[in-house]
């Protein structure tokens, strides 16, 4: 008990000066590359965008830095990273007119695209359009740099957002992909679908750097539409190995997009017919209809390799059999497999067994499958 309680004492002391020295490790990178590690703060009501407040390890006092002297910034208790910017601002001053500024931004996709999203004061956008956003984005790609922003347009008298320009623009940035053209059309102005649009748009052109800001893009559904031949072999003494069996199945798989990524889960219908001659008596055909439903765990995820473990149950339903039996024609058996996949194409490999098995149900199924991803 003494022991215990001394631990405790000893980790009440230690997680504090942890957390503490966590908290020092922000990263400032200066306009000439060199680079100081210390504690950024916020600037005033302005936020981060037009200076910061840093006080360097091992300092007391706290010095005001600019966009003019920084180039970015890291802030280590959420990892976002905010980079210095030109971008042109209306300047209240001159009643709106828009005025280049050095302002520092969000880093949301950064690599071969990036994505930076500057937030304004509140005297520098129409905060009486209906919808409108106080914050606009910066998108990069080699020599091409576009600002999206919602304009404003006039509805029964009253002032609303517009998002048909930024839209125009997106649609424009992505246009060699006909699937993300199309999300761009519906296009929300927000982090999370244009961040999403982005990034299927990495995808599509094989872009190789794009780091997208962690937890910025909510997890959804995404659906793998597959279709797969299979063969079987029953490897039970009551079925010869002279067999003949081909399966053809349609499968969906459902898988979060951010967290939880590597878990899914599949659903497949298909049609399956086999041949075998029954405990050397008599000849056997069947075509059956069979489902299964299982869950997936990928230890290895990446973008164009995956390895799956699985688990799940399947069913077999006869239409047309040589038996008459009830129990030969409709059965269940445990499923567990390994699948690997490589960009479209994958191969399946599944074992399905059940416990206690009756005489006239099989209870070992080696089954072995491709698939292709279908287009959709």
């Amino acid at each position: 008990m003494r022991s215990f309680l001394l631990l405790l004492f000893v980790i009440c002391l230690f997680v504090p000066s942890l957390q503490a020295q966590k908290r020092s490790t922000d990263l400032v990178v200066f306009a000439d590359g060199s680079t100081k590690t210390g504690s950024v703060r916020k600037d005033g009501v302005s936020g981060y965008g037009r200076a910061i407040r840093f006080t360097e390890r091992g300092a007391d006092d706290a010095q005001r830095l600019s966009p003019a002297s920084v180039f970015e910034f890291t802030i280590a208790s959420n990892g976002r990273t905010y980079r210095s910017v030109t971008v042109e601002i209306p300047d209240p001053a001159q009643r709106g007119l828009p005025v280049s500024q050095q302002r520092f931004g969000e880093v949301l996709i950064d690599g071969d695209v990036q994505l930076i999203r500057i937030n304004l004061d509140g005297n520098e956008y129409e905060a009486k359009a209906l919808g409108t956003e106080n914050y606009f984005y910066l998108l990069r790609q080699d020599d091409v740099e576009l600002v999206l922003e919602l304009t404003t347009i006039v509805v029964y008298e009253r002032l609303h957002a517009n998002p048909s320009r930024f839209r125009n623009k997106l649609k424009f940035f992505v246009r060699g992909c006909e699937d993300v053209v199309e999300q761009a059309r519906r296009a929300d102005f927000n982090d999370a679908s244009i961040m999403r649009i982005l990034r299927n748009y990495g995808e599509c052109e094989h872009l190789q750097q794009v780091e997208i800001s962690a937890g910025r893009i909510p997890s959804h559904i995404r659906y793998r539409h597959s279709v797969i031949a299979s063969n079987l072999s029953m490897r039970d003494m009551n079925y010869d190995e002279n067999q003949f069996s081909f399966g053809i199945s349609y499968e969906i798989e459902a898988a979060a997009t951010q967290r939880m990524k590597w878990f899914g889960m599949l659903f497949s219908a298909g049609y399956v017919y086999n041949t075998f001659r029954w405990e050397e008596q008599f000849n056997v055909a069947q075509s059956m209809i069979k489902g299964n439903v299982s869950l997936a765990f990928a230890p290895i995820h990446k973008e164009n390799f995956t390895v799956q473990l699985t688990s799940g149950l399947s069913n077999y339903n006869a239409f047309d059999s040589s038996f008459n039996s009830f129990f030969s024609n409709n059965y269940f058996l445990l499923s567990t497999g390994l699948r690997v996949r490589h960009k479209n194409i994958s191969a399946h490999l599944n074992y399905e067994h059940m416990p206690n098995q009756i005489k006239e149900q099989p209870g070992n199924i080696l089954v072995m499958g491709l698939g292709y991803k279908l287009p959709f």
